[in-house]
């Protein structure tokens, strides 16, 4: 935008006021004129407050030294210690042509002096003088905050991955850059049949709902045309866009659009509005085109990141009913075992029952046959309780978890089974070992696993030995089960955690695999040692500290 400098004579002296008036407007200035210092002071800080060291209503000053109230010198020192004056230039003119004079106002921060009488020659020469270095202090205060605005769009794009508050952040910085009012984004969806308006800023409320379900096509309008070749426009007259004609309505009419590139193509457009009599120079244009190439691939990265999140979610759901489903096979390999478990008890109180209400039992007899019942069903409840805890989907909340509980909880469920399969258990704990973070449902469904394994293994029966062991450095619990049966071969060994891969005629295939993976989130490992004829033995090691990925 073209901008023609502004000058304010200060001088008690109309005549010398009109000379100076005449002359510099002569040379392209606007000028205006104050009486005294204070009423140069009040014009100075006509400033709105959001254009405070960016814009001043003045460029520069023509300052005399001598006028009545506050003279020239305290005029100059009140506006070079103003932060929002500072950088307006001061030229002070005053009859006193002393060195001590002179360098009394440059200490003062005035940036020329010039000593009555001159020659027009000599005035306009250094009114122009400083006014390049005006030009250039103003054009470095804008790089600046354009560097500024660029490396906050920077900042996040690269740290953040919520598409949002990347947008949010672009917007407002497009706005400052472009000294725009209304700044819009608009992305392509993902199936790419249409463009939508994501977000925007600084839009009248009486136009939200227009541009609440803005879209629009490739190649359609200003904001489809961009998408659609690639290239940034530059309009004034957006009163012919079938989509923006609104915002001419409210002297909006201006309007700077460039495309978001991405490494796969566009994926939006930004569009910044302004007002009629706006105009944009190249290189404020091309600075909206970096922001869009810059957060083009912000915008693909946090759609990947969404992606690759819903996809995480989806899986996370996905094992959690694998592990649920195994659980499930798990029960149905003790079906029998827990079948008995139930009987025994509810003989156990029907007996009990019986004697009572059909036999003539003294009291006595009568007390003791109810207390057996009531022992048979606390026997039940707690038999009981125990399955729907095991069976309960996990809370997959980790929280500290005694391991020789969990591992007495599962030998418990198991104990039918294990004496069934005349499979007797010795434990060899290590009473060192401290609480373990852990999901401790998921942990029993791993023992259980590895204990029904080795019942299975051993079909004439054996020992199962179960050792728990704390490393050297405290950093790790292992946790073994050793079985008498049958063995592995080398190539079970090989693919044994595979999913569906078994050695058994019925089952399938998932206990190990599916254990595999809970104690892989566990930060553990799990390992077997195998030989054909002399047992197995599964090695579960757990990190005693906090749980990593």
């Amino acid at each position: 935008m073209i901008r023609q400098s502004r000058i304010l004579i200060v001088d008690d002296d109309v005549n010398t006021a009109d000379y100076l008036a005449d002359l510099l407007q002569a040379e392209g200035y606007s000028t205006d004129w104050a009486f005294d210092g204070q009423e140069a002071l009040g014009q100075l800080r006509s400033t709105p407050p959001e254009a405070v060291g960016i814009e001043q209503a003045f460029d520069l000053v023509i300052l005399d030294v001598m006028m009545p109230g506050i003279d020239g010198y305290e005029v100059c020192r009140r506006i070079k210690s103003d932060e929002g004056l500072h950088h307006v230039s001061v030229i002070m003119v005053t009859g006193l042509g002393s060195t001590v004079n002179k360098t009394k106002g440059l200490d003062l921060g005035a940036d020329d002096y010039i000593t009555k009488p001159f020659t027009p020659e000599e005035l306009v020469a250094r009114v122009r003088a400083v006014l390049r270095m005006r030009a250039m202090d103003r054009d470095l205060v804008q790089r600046n905050r354009e560097l500024a605005a660029l490396n906050e769009i920077a900042r996040l794009t690269s740290h953040s991955l919520d598409l949002d508050q990347v947008l949010a952040t672009t917007l407002n910085q497009a706005l400052s850059l472009m000294s725009g009012q209304i700044a819009v984004a608009a992305l392509v969806e993902e199936d790419e049949e249409q463009i939508t308006l994501h977000m925007h800023r600084g839009l009248p409320p009486a136009l939200n709902e227009h541009f609440s379900d803005l879209h629009w096509t490739n190649g359609d309008g200003l904001v489809g045309g961009v998408v659609h070749s690639g290239e940034t426009r530059v309009t004034d007259d957006l009163d012919t866009d079938p989509h923006l004609a609104q915002l001419a309505l409210h002297g909006l009419n201006v309007a700077a659009c460039a495309p978001l590139t991405a490494q796969h193509g566009i994926v939006g457009a930004l569009v910044v509005v302004a007002q009629g009599d706006t105009r944009w120079g190249d290189h404020t244009v091309r600075l909206l085109e970096a922001v869009g190439a810059q957060v083009g691939v912000a915008i693909e990265n946090a759609r990947l990141y969404t992606r690759i999140s819903q996809y995480a979610e989806e899986l996370a759901r996905s094992q959690a009913q694998l592990i649920q489903a195994e659980k499930l096979a798990a029960m149905g390999r003790l079906t029998a075992s827990i079948a008995h478990e139930l009987n025994n008890p509810l003989q156990a109180i029907q007996n009990c029952l019986h004697l009572i209400l059909h036999r003539s039992l003294d009291q006595e007899k009568q007390r003791k046959y109810l207390a057996m019942a009531q022992e048979e069903v606390e026997r039940l409840i707690t038999t009981v309780q125990r399955m729907l805890d095991f069976y309960r989907p996990s809370t997959r909340q980790h929280r500290a978890t005694d391991v020789h509980q969990v591992v007495d909880d599962v030998l418990a469920l198991t104990s039918k089974r294990l004496e069934r399969g005349r499979v007797r258990v010795h434990r060899a704990f290590d009473p060192q070992i401290p609480p373990l973070t852990a999901i401790g449902n998921q942990l029993k469904q791993v023992f259980l696993n590895l204990v029904v394994n080795a019942v299975e293994a051993m079909p004439k029966g054996g020992e199962l030995t179960i050792r728990t062991s704390l490393s050297a450095d405290g950093r790790w619990v292992s946790i073994s089960f050793y079985d008498q049966g049958l063995g592995l071969s080398q190539q079970a060994r090989a693919h044994l955690f595979e999913p569906f891969y078994t050695t058994k005629h019925k089952g399938t295939g998932l206990g190990l695999s599916v254990s595999y993976g809970i104690i892989e989130q566990h930060g553990g490992t799990i390992e077997v040692e195998s030989m054909e004829g002399k047992g197995s033995c599964f090695t579960i090691r757990l990190p005693t500290g906090p749980i990593t990925s």
